[in-house]
């Protein structure tokens, strides 16, 4: 879906958003408060009038990733995509609403969202793998809907996380992975696991150089983007450990993390409004696990070395491994 601020054209929104047909030319638009579809239509509403929408159903995929990345809000979805592609987006005007829409999409619809009628959303399964409550959203009336020949109507399907939606985020991480690295050079990779619903848990590794800077990163964070506020945990470890492979993050978590020490527990903080688990709907706690080696005033006690053969014994091995007969190529 594609939004724009009423004062200004350049303030243009690309996301993803749940749409349910009242009618021949009514749908609910759903979205949550922290999305930029949310903040356009609040600044609509602010000034009494509905908000222009126009939604591209069949759009490529590196608008499509655009749109679900968790960016800052000054960054044009549009624009980004491009570069994903290496080619500029092309885009055409809306036949009745002033907005840039991808020109290759199959299906574009046009719009008004209503600044003040509502209509009860739901339940639907959604990617958490349960149903959502019954809750009122804003309705947009359409005001036209224009297709190419044959059109493909592009869906996708939820459930039980690692879903369909849940791989769009798996592909997301490379891409979000160099922008956080711009915020906090010490980031070497982060991991936003599927099965988590894409963004409620985090691991991240980092290149440690000073106490307490685990802590750190948590806390930045957390504070980076308002899509990172719905990211409840977050694990950090060390270079050493790949943030997608759950032995080697457990193995952390049990050698070098320690409760009293480690645990970083922030409450009544944003937290994602689908989460029926927190005391309050949108507000909860944040947990972070440090599990990086500790250094300086972070222990008192000689700290473990890592058991690991020595480059010259590992080289010695594989000189003689195929001498040895044993299966599966050298070591």
């Amino acid at each position: 879906m594609i939004t724009c601020a009423p004062d200004d054209p350049d303030d243009i929104n690309v996301g993803i958003y749940r749409m349910q047909v009242l009618g021949p030319n009514r749908v609910i638009m759903r979205w949550l408060a922290h999305r930029g579809g949310a903040r356009h239509h609040r600044m609509w509403q602010k000034l009494g009038r509905d908000m222009p929408v126009a939604v591209a159903i069949g759009a490529d995929p590196a608008t499509i990733l655009a749109a679900v990345m968790p960016l800052p809000e000054a960054m044009n979805e549009l624009a980004f995509a491009g570069l994903l592609r290496r080619r500029r987006t092309e885009v055409a005007t809306g036949k009745t609403v002033p907005l840039p829409v991808p020109a290759h999409a199959e299906i574009v619809l046009e719009g008004h969202v209503s600044a003040s009628q509502t209509a009860p959303e739901g339940p639907y399964g959604d990617h958490t793998g349960y149903y959502n409550s019954v809750e009122p959203f804003p309705v947009m009336t359409l005001s036209a809907i224009t297709t190419r020949d044959r059109p493909i109507y592009l869906s996708t399907y939820t459930g039980r996380p690692p879903d369909e939606p849940s791989r769009l985020g798996e592909a997301m991480t490379p891409l979000f992975a160099p922008l956080a690295r711009r915020q906090f050079p010490e980031i070497l990779d982060l991991w936003l696991p599927p099965e988590a619903c894409s963004y409620r848990a985090m691991v991240v590794s980092i290149d440690k150089r000073y106490p307490g800077q685990a802590r750190r990163l948590m806390l930045g964070l957390w504070s980076m983007l308002p899509q990172f506020s719905y990211t409840k945990l977050i694990i950090a470890v060390d270079g050493d450990i790949d943030v997608r492979n759950w032995s080697d993050v457990m193995w952390a978590l049990a050698t070098r993390f320690d409760a009293p020490r480690d645990l970083v527990v922030v409450p009544d903080t944003p937290i994602d409004y689908l989460d029926f688990a927190s005391a309050q709907p949108g507000l909860g706690g944040k947990l972070g696990l440090d599990a990086t080696n500790k250094i300086g005033p972070e222990t008192s006690r000689e700290w473990g070395r890592v058991l690991a053969m020595t480059p010259e014994v590992t080289a010695r091995v594989d000189a003689i491994w195929d001498e040895l007969g044993l299966p599966g190529g050298r070591a």
